[in-house]
């Protein structure tokens, strides 16, 4: 059992256009995709690492962001154990709208599933609308880990699920959730689950 991989469940949410996308193909692709479609449905990433010198298997489903798609997304939060909650360091109503993420996601998570709040697009930092001292009062005010980040420089990215996934081995550690294994010959990659009749819809997202 010590040499196959913990496997963590984990979303990624927060309003179209934070860049949810962007930072996932960027950590499991190593690229970033000017103009990248807003997600349509499910998208779902895994990603293996090493953290504390576990091989940590992250299975990652990518939320979309648009309204229509919520009750959708929100089935999708069950179980998960880490939670990546994205924002707009440029865009006033990402951040807005965290309150309402955070708390779905706490209510329809795994109850000792670990936040980390990420103001995405720091490359654009003069154009920023959320200070980060004011994103660091509410990561303090909800006891949540903050990073920010950026897809394009590659900032961060890699650090956001360590933090996260080194927090989940310390509950392991402590006994507050338990460690699954993932079988052997499992691969990296990615899918997406779509609404059919979107499909061939363009939607623009950072």
């Amino acid at each position: 059992m010590a040499d196959q991989p913990i496997q963590f469940k984990f979303i990624v949410i927060g309003c179209s256009g934070a860049g949810k996308t962007s930072i996932l193909r960027r950590l499991v692709e190593n690229k970033f995709v000017k103009g990248t479609q807003s997600t349509v449905g499910i998208e779902y990433f895994t990603h293996i690492t090493t953290i504390n010198g576990r091989t940590i298997k992250m299975m990652i489903w990518d939320t979309a962001g648009q309204e229509r798609f919520y009750t959708i997304a929100k089935a999708y939060f069950r179980s998960a154990l880490g939670v990546v909650l994205v924002f707009d360091i440029t865009d006033r109503k990402s951040f807005d709208q965290l309150p309402r993420w955070l708390r779905d996601a706490r209510m329809e998570a795994d109850p000792h599933c670990s936040v980390i709040l990420v103001g995405n697009k720091s490359d654009l930092a003069a154009n920023r609308l959320v200070s980060k001292e004011e994103a660091e009062e509410f990561a303090r005010t909800h006891e949540l880990q903050y990073i920010e980040t950026s897809a394009l420089d590659n900032n961060n990215i890699e650090e956001t699920f360590i933090k996260t996934g080194a927090d989940l081995l310390r509950k392991v550690g402590t006994g507050e959730i338990a460690a699954a294994v993932t079988p052997p010959g499992s691969v990296q990659g990615s899918v997406t689950v779509t609404d059919s009749k979107d499909k061939g819809k363009k939607k623009n997202c950072c």
